[in-house]
C-alpha cells in the first residue's frame, strides 16, 4: 500500500513539474516581439519596385531596371512614376 501511495505521489509531482514547464514556456513565447520598421531599404530594388507599382507598364520599367537609381545607396532621387 505504501508503494502505491509513493508512486501516485511521484506521478502527481511529475505532472505538476510538467505543467509548470508548460506555463513557463507559454509565458516566454507570448513576450512582446519587436516591431519591424516599415521603411524601405535604400537600394536599386526599391526604385524598380516603385516603377512596377506605378502601373505604367512598358519601356519605363525596363529603363528604371537598367538605370543606376539606388545602386549607390542614395535614395534622395524621386521614384519614377510618383
Amino acid at each position: 500500500m505504501k508503494a502505491v501511495v509513493a508512486i501516485v505521489a511521484l506521478l502527481v509531482l511529475a505532472d505538476v513539474a510538467f505543467a509548470g514547464t508548460l506555463v513557463a514556456h507559454r509565458a516566454s513565447s507570448t513576450a512582446p516581439v519587436a516591431q519591424k520598421t516599415t521603411a524601405h531599404p535604400c537600394n536599386h530594388g526599391f526604385y524598380v519596385s516603385q516603377a512596377a507599382h506605378a502601373k505604367k507598364h512598358g519601356q519605363g520599367n525596363s529603363d528604371v531596371a537598367r538605370s543606376k537609381l539606388g545602386k549607390d545607396g542614395n535614395c534622395s532621387s524621386k521614384a519614377p512614376g510618383s
